[in-house]
């Protein structure tokens, strides 16, 4: 069962650059210790702050789960992807449903910066619809540049958008830096200097 984060300890999101990749990363470390940031409805209105989007003034539980349910769709069909398999139908469904409804509308405000607001009582239909869009233009765009991080404790998928297109980490700041500077200390342990173990975290 998924861990949560502690009363005393505010989630940390991060951003990647794909909102709808954004929103997969609120589950993370799911292939060693599945921790979860969205672990209630105030969670979720601060990560719809963060990332722009517009939130419910008081979300309720039914909220969250709508937005478990589309964060888990599409980390199946994007894993899915990756893995040259088919996506499954009820995945599809769920993505279509979600970006079938009015997305949010930008406005332009008097500080010069740009805003996504949605009619009252629709904030989280419209912001849902906003992160389905995204993952559709993401999956159909056929790159091949959609990957899962290789960092051996993290399973975060991330679109490569660099120009070389070999980018391997989620965050070469993290999880890069991290198996690096393991593999660098694993080659000075050795005589020759050359290490014969893939590293671990």
């Amino acid at each position: 069962y998924p861990a949560t984060m502690t009363a005393d300890r505010a989630p940390e999101f991060e951003f990647g650059g794909r909102l709808s990749l954004d929103l997969t990363w609120t589950l993370r470390y799911r292939a060693v210790w599945p921790t979860a940031l969205l672990a209630s409805p105030d969670d979720l209105s601060a990560w719809l702050d963060a990332a722009g989007l517009p939130a419910p003034a008081t979300p309720a539980g039914r909220d969250l789960a709508d937005a478990r349910a589309l964060r888990e769709s599409i980390y199946r069909a994007a894993s899915a992807l990756i893995d040259r398999h088919a996506i499954a139908p009820d995945d599809r469904d769920t993505i279509n449903h979600r970006a079938a409804q009015p997305p949010p509308s930008p406005t332009l405000h008097t500080d010069g910066t740009r805003r996504l607001v949605a009619p009252e009582n629709r904030e989280l239909p419209a912001a849902l619809s906003a992160i389905a869009r995204d993952v559709i233009d993401l999956l159909t765009v056929h790159d091949d540049r959609l990957r899962r991080c290789e960092g051996p404790s993290c399973s975060l998928l991330f679109h490569d958008s660099s120009r070389p297109g070999t980018r391997r980490w989620c965050s070469t700041t993290r999880c890069g830096n991290k198996v690096n500077t393991k593999a660098y200390r694993a080659r000075r342990s050795t005589p020759n200097g050359e290490s014969t173990e893939q590293p671990r975290l």
